[in-house]
């Protein structure tokens, strides 16, 4: 509307009681329907971006995806339900270990009373030989070697003691540790494994419950999203409501613009020119009203389709009140747990093939401390082999010492004897380390396939929940901006109300009977001409040709050329 005519309807709305009216409805309309376009306009770009993230999250877990995941928990379950059996296994081999080591700590006491036995009778040789004038100082001399060499004897059987006391504590401290291994089995399994295996069977059910609630959830927002389309088209009924308004307003300035009347052929002007636009406001009060009321009853709909889809949602994706974390969040959970126990039996294994791996490396040299101790039982039995040859030649004198020379042989076979054992435990030793070495690789196999799968869920578990939150903002602004939207455009009371008022008005103004105008065609048809050339709408022409088809208007009224090209988008 130009600032001309925005001048004359200021001036007619001071004169005329309707008018002010008609003014306060068009500025409602058109700032109401403007800020109800807008709403509408966010509602179909928010949806947009709703269907788009839904779309993404069924992507999330694509089918490959999922069957993978699940054959990786399966392979994982199975692999586990070994453990205890292996596990028995191994620490039955520790425990053997940590015997052996008692064994052979036994030994070493029978190797010290011995070596003290000898070194006794290595000194009696001494004192006994001091007594006998014809020994010389030959068997002081033998004495003293036997004495050095037990000695030496000692010396290496206090490193094996050392070495053995350091190899049994690393064997007690292993055997400890599969214990306590063996009590976590027995508190996890076949819980964890039974567990994966079920998570499994519920996360490719999951999969097929995700697709189908968001189809449903696919399909309901694009439906949503169609509705607001056309409820954002239908509100052109604002506009053409508001220039319906406006053309009634520049009927009735036309009106006001007619002079050179007489009061009574004025006030039978005025009569129809009122009547006239009172119909003119009846049948755009009613357009009004029907298509208002359609766009409210869709606007309801919508918003209660938007808050299912919120709802679709939360049961599709698992989200709940619960404080879980959902569907995924749970399953990574128990993934993690099972992730912990193959950590721990991973850890086992490493430690049980170190302690092997040392207790091999320890045989070795237990073994060379050994082959010692044999050397020194050797030679202790021939110097006293030399020493009872010596006796024989010098008589009876000699025989004191060709006794103990005797016994002393009989200890280094007692020496002898418990080296046997000690070598016989460390070979036993050695053969039970090596096994500690086998079986690895179960519980890599399965950390494996468990570490992809708890990647391959904290990856999907991260994408979802951040697809989700931005779901919930996406859902709740679309939501708030369509229930906003309803609320904006209950223009029945405010702005319907208004047009039925006016209406009233000018029906008042032009009285009960249509006024006689055959003396007036002169004046009334160049203004209904002027008034038909305002208008844009087919009915409001249609409305006109109804309320003046009795008049002989065909001399004075040319059809305005603009209306009629306006025809074909007419309502």
């Amino acid at each position: 509307m130009s600032y001309g005519t925005s001048l004359a309807l200021a001036h007619v709305s001071a004169a005329s009681p309707v008018t002010g009216r008609l003014e306060a409805a068009r500025r409602v309309v058109e700032g109401r329907f403007l800020e109800a376009g807008e709403v509408l306009a966010q509602a179909v770009d928010g949806v947009g971006k709703l269907i788009s993230s839904l779309d993404n999250l069924t992507k999330t877990l694509d089918p490959a995806t999922v069957e993978a995941t699940a054959a990786e928990l399966k392979t994982a379950a199975a692999s586990l339900l070994t453990l205890p059996e292996r596990h028995s296994g191994r620490r039955d081999v520790v425990a053997r270990l940590a015997r052996r080591g008692d064994d052979l700590a036994g030994c070493i006491e029978d190797m010290k009373r011995n070596l003290a036995y000898l070194r006794v009778f290595a000194i009696n040789i001494k004192i006994t030989a001091g007594g006998v004038a014809a020994a010389g100082t030959e068997f002081g001399l033998f004495a003293q070697e036997i004495c050095d060499c037990i000695e030496l004897g000692r010396t290496q059987l206090a490193t094996f003691d050392r070495d053995l006391r350091t190899l049994s504590g690393e064997l007690k401290t292993a055997f400890s540790h599969e214990q306590g291994l063996a009590e976590r089995c027995n508190s996890l399994l076949p819980k964890v494994p039974d567990g994966l295996a079920s998570s499994a069977e519920a996360l490719t059910a999951h999969h097929v419950q995700v697709s189908r609630a968001a189809a449903e959830v696919g399909a309901l927002a694009r439906a949503v999203h169609k509705k607001v389309g056309a409820a954002l088209a239908a509100l052109q009924i604002g506009d053409i409501t508001r220039q319906r308004i406006e053309h009634v307003q520049q009927g009735l300035e036309a009106l006001d613009e007619v002079t050179g009347l007489a009061p009574e052929p004025r006030a039978r002007l005025e009569a129809f020119i009122h009547g006239l636009m009172a119909a003119q406001l009846r049948a755009a009060g009613a357009d009004f009203h029907r298509d208002v009321a359609r766009i409210g009853t869709s606007m309801s709909g919508m918003a209660a389709d938007a808050s299912e889809i919120l709802r679709l949602r939360d049961l599709a994706f698992g989200r709940a009140d619960n404080g879980t974390g959902g569907f995924l969040g749970q399953l990574e959970t128990h993934v993690a747990q099972a992730v912990d126990l193959v950590g721990e039996v991973e850890r086992a294994d490493t430690a049980a093939g170190q302690t092997g791996a040392a207790a091999a490396a320890a045989v070795g040299d237990l073994s060379a401390q050994i082959a010692g101790l044999q050397a020194i039982k050797t030679d202790v039995q021939q110097m006293a082999l030399n020493t009872t040859l010596k006796c024989s030649r010098i008589g009876e004198t000699g025989k004191p010492l060709a006794v103990i020379a005797v016994e002393l042989r009989t200890q280094a076979g007692h020496l002898e004897i418990t080296a046997h054992q000690a070598l016989a435990a460390l070979q036993g030793l050695a053969a039970d380390a090596g096994g500690l070495g086998d079986g690895t690789g179960v519980e890599t196999g399965a950390g494996q396939a468990l570490s992809d799968a708890a990647a391959r869920l904290r990856g999907a578990n991260k994408s979802v929940e951040a697809d989700l939150i931005s779901l919930a903002r996406q859902g709740e602004t679309v939501v708030e901006a369509l229930r906003r939207a309803a609320t904006r455009l209950d223009f029945q009371r405010e702005i319907g109300a208004t047009l039925d008022e006016a209406a009233d008005v000018l029906d008042d103004m032009a009285g009960d009977e249509t006024p006689w105008t055959d003396d007036l065609i002169e004046v009334l048809g160049p203004l209904l001409a002027r008034i038909a050339k305002t208008y844009t709408m087919a009915q409001e022409r249609e409305t006109q040709r109804q309320a003046t088809q009795h008049l002989d208007l065909d001399a004075v009224i040319e059809a305005p050329a603009k209306a009629q090209a306006d025809d074909d988008m007419l309502f």
